[in-house]
């Protein structure tokens, strides 16, 4: 019987916990549905707790306040996840209330936990039922109900248990999102694996030996994927660690969280752990840093771990560059490894660190023009080495190589990571003209194409797409370098504009050159009804903050092919680098007469 909870007996039962989720994380990953279908919150919760679990190899020296406070320390810094970051809360909850023990009851234990419960949930912005904290609210108050009867640890924790699995059947009837894919909430499904795993240790010591268990706290939690719903609400789960001076929970949240959903902030103090899904990272951790010191950031492209899981046997691959809708993306499977822009001594990664709209706001003020950047190797690298893990082959569909050294660098990481499985494809087109070839391999590889057969898709539509574009002013091609002052004072003073297309060879090329900015929109339209030849066609439109001509000549290219819509796009950040504000695109592809 255990009556009394010591610093290194909770540290060996909260080592046993983790060592029970981390044998459990891949099926925690299959199951997870919500938030989002990410499935990362098995390798989440495992990333937590180990975390935890690493800060306390050394119980002996501990006293039960001591243990708890570095289990909660260790696990806020390393928190990972929505779920992850519930936990880490929970744990500080749990660890202020016991304070500077040295040991504690049951009672003070399950007043602890209530604590732990209460601090959870208030870490959340939207707390929502049928998820860990229903189960850990649900185990809170059993505990406190039994331990006026209960005094041993080990019995207690058994009842306490049958109580969280009662509740964690229960997920599905609370959220209709776990009944129509027939699962358990995955949070609270690890919370339960987590106190199966502290229940064990007290009915056997070896529960938490992870050496025994041969698995390592050092090890690594895989990437793994199940689901096939895409959430197209947010991209990025952002994370940070934020450090200052008698940081408020709740002030902090008032501050983000209208970036994003998903909001966690847990922590206290001193310290505090911002879990956020956004589109715009960048800007949370910029509010961040406006109210402390932002340590251990995290981005991950919940897309991409999505897409990941669709069961596809190809991935495709491609740069910032390429512009298509979200939904379109998304249905193609597509990848995008970004481009960077500077301005000056800052630095942005194309539609993760900066979108569209930041990009027009930075350049009104900017008094450097702004450069742009092809993607590193290792960027590549790291993307492909993730989509192999769950892909039998990669294609990647890149910018014309002879407007970027994008393609080069990453034909130079297939090499590197395995150029039997990866396919890199100089697709000599760019922005709406490569979405249109990234949306025909993705078509390509959901009817049934192999490796092979999908660069040859991509070789055969490259070849009958067409860009046209017109740019509504010259200025920022001459403070960039690309166009002289002359050229633009020229084109200017007799109201030219012209249209640009890319080659057969890749390169920017005229195609026409007209007697003001209207004028070169409607050369547009003729332009594609030309190059489609009666054809059947598929057209996007792309824009650089200048919605109002693209819908133009949208309308226009909508009454000649007798189509209802066409798609209308931003112009991605690191085009808009080079055209400025202002330009109209069009991409056109020709199809095969039906």
């Amino acid at each position: 019987m255990v009556q009394i909870l010591t610093g290194p007996r909770l540290a060996r039962a909260l080592r046993a916990g983790a060592l029970a989720v981390a044998r459990e994380q891949e099926t925690l990953n299959r199951i997870n549905v919500f938030p989002v279908p990410d499935a990362d919150t098995g390798a989440n919760l495992a990333s937590t707790l180990r975390a935890a679990a690493a800060a306390l190899t050394t119980p002996t020296e501990f006293t039960v306040g001591q243990t708890a406070r570095a289990a909660a320390d260790a696990a806020l810094e390393g928190a990972r996840g929505n779920s992850g970051a519930i936990l880490a809360q929970f744990l500080h909850g749990m660890a202020d209330s016991i304070g500077t023990r040295v040991s504690v009851t049951t009672r003070e234990f399950a007043a602890a936990v209530r604590r732990g419960a209460d601090a959870a949930q208030q870490a959340l912005a939207q707390p929502v039922e049928g998820t860990i904290l229903t189960v850990l609210r649900t185990w809170a108050a059993a505990l406190e109900e039994q331990t006026g009867k209960i005094h041993d640890f080990g019995e207690l924790l058994g009842s306490g248990l049958e109580h969280a699995r009662e509740a964690l059947a229960n997920t599905p009837k609370q959220l209709a999102v776990l009944a129509r894919h027939g699962v358990v909430d995955a949070g609270a499904q690890g919370f339960v694996y987590f106190l199966e795993g502290i229940s064990s240790f007290f009915r056997d010591r070896r529960a938490a030996s992870w050496r025994r268990a041969g698995m390592s706290l050092a090890q690594q939690t895989s990437f793994v994927a199940a689901h096939a719903d895409l959430d197209l609400t947010y991209r990025y789960c952002s994370e940070g660690l934020l450090i200052g001076e008698h940081l408020d929970r709740k002030a902090v949240a008032r501050e983000v969280g209208a970036l994003g959903g998903s909001l966690v902030v847990a922590g206290g103090g001193s310290r505090l752990r911002v879990h956020l899904h956004t589109n715009e990272p960048q800007r949370l951790f910029a509010k961040l840093a406006e109210l402390g010191t932002v340590h251990h950031t995290k981005i991950d492209d919940m897309v991409l771990q999505q897409l990941a899981a669709r069961g596809a046997t190809l991935a495709v691959v491609t740069d910032s560059s390429c512009d298509m809708p979200e939904a379109k993306a998304h249905a193609a499977g597509l990848v995008r490894v970004p481009l960077s822009i500077s301005f000056g001594d800052d630095t942005f990664l194309d539609g993760v660190d900066i979108t569209p709209p930041q990009f027009y706001q930075r350049l009104a003020v900017s008094l450097v023009p702004p450069r742009t950047s092809q993607p590193a190797v290792g960027d590549f690298r790291a993307t492909f080495k993730r989509l192999l893990e769950n892909h039998e082959g990669v294609i990647s569909l890149h910018l014309s190589a002879a407007l970027s050294g994008t393609y080069q660098a990453a034909l130079a990481a297939a090499r590197q990571v395995d150029s039997s499985r990866i396919r890199v494809v100089d697709t000599r087109q760019i922005s709406v003209a490569l979405g249109l070839v990234a949306e025909a391999v993705g078509e390509a590889i959901a009817a049934g194409k192999d490796l092979d057969g999908a660069v040859a898709v991509a070789e055969q539509v490259s070849r009958e797409t067409q860009l046209f574009a017109s740019f509504a002013s010259l200025d920022l091609a001459v403070r960039g370098g690309r166009v002289s002052a002359a050229q633009a004072r020229v084109a200017t003073l007799f109201g030219l504009n012209p249209v640009i297309t890319i080659g057969e060879d890749g390169t920017a090329a005229p195609a026409g050159v007209y007697f003001g900015f209207a004028a070169s929109l409607r050369g547009i339209v003729k332009r594609v009804r030309r190059f489609a030849g009666g054809r059947p066609v598929r057209i996007m439109v792309a824009h650089a903050s200048a919605v109002g001509a693209a819908e133009y000549v949208a309308e226009r290219l909508c009454s000649r092919f007798g189509v209802s819509e066409i798609p209308i796009v931003n112009l991605t950040a690191v085009l808009a680098a080079h055209v400025g504000p202002g330009a109209v695109g069009v991409g056109v592809r020709r199809m095969e007469e039906v």
